[in-house]
């Protein structure tokens, strides 16, 4: 399994990224993480998503992310330092 870090989703920036302020990070994580950073959705597993990418809206993921304890498996780094990754919610106090 790769990195994975959690925290709660702030401001979208398009239909597919928004902030993460990272609260938790794995141990044994390969790489360092900020306390915010910028995510770009690769898959998820939300409630109220579509599956579709080509179904989601900034609003969509505004509704899903923002204010919610999220888990992000990260993928890797684009060129500009944003993590792609997996998202979902991640269970109270459980990550």
């Amino acid at each position: 399994m790769g990195d994975v870090i959690w925290g709660n989703g702030s401001n979208t920036l398009s239909a597919s990224s928004f902030v993460l302020n990272v609260t938790h990070r794995k141990n044994g994580n390969r790489d360092d993480y900020s306390d915010m950073e910028k995510i770009t959705v690769t898959s998820v597993d939300l409630p109220g998503m579509p599956r579709n990418k080509d179904d989601w809206t900034e609003e969509s993921l505004r509704a899903c992310v923002v204010d919610a304890f999220l888990k992000c498996e990260v993928e890797r780094r684009d060129e500009s330092g944003t993590i792609m990754g997996k998202i979902s919610h991640s269970g109270a106090g459980g990550y």
